[in-house]
């Protein structure tokens, strides 16, 4: 019995590293770069934000979109500008939404079990920058 409880401490206290949630393709253009209400967007987590909004609420998709497991609901993707913010950052990418062009982009939602704690965004050209672990 003690060593049952010696080992529950010891995974206890493992600290647990992210891992991938889950990950998608998105094609991000006008249609992400602007909110429901009009107004132009340029930084990177509001289009990603507006971007799930148009697949999941409004059924606005671009070829590349898919649909991912995360942000179906209002409250997850109200997270997303704080989860990009909390990720590393490809050099580069944020440019392209700045400058308001297209770009096709692959998220990475990472956490621990089904918690985000931050998301990571690559180009969508296969070539992974970063990963969660």
């Amino acid at each position: 019995m003690h060593y049952i409880t010696l080992a529950a401490a010891a995974l206890l206290a493992t600290p647990m590293t992210a891992g991938e949630i889950t990950s998608y393709y998105a094609d991000l253009d006008a249609a992400d770069m602007r909110n429901s209400g009009g107004a132009v967007l340029r930084d990177m987590g509001a289009v990603l934000q507006q971007d799930r909004a148009n697949v999941h609420r409004f059924g606005i998709t671009q070829e590349g979109d898919e649909i991912d497991a995360v942000f179906a609901d209002r409250d997850m993707r109200a997270q997303i500008p704080a989860l990009y913010a909390n990720g590393p950052k490809v050099d580069g990418l944020a440019g392209w939404i700045a400058r308001g062009q297209s770009i096709r982009v692959f998220v990475s939602i990472c956490g621990t079990k089904s918690r985000p704690d931050y998301m990571i965004v690559n180009f969508g050209d296969g070539a992974l920058a970063y990963t969660c672990d």
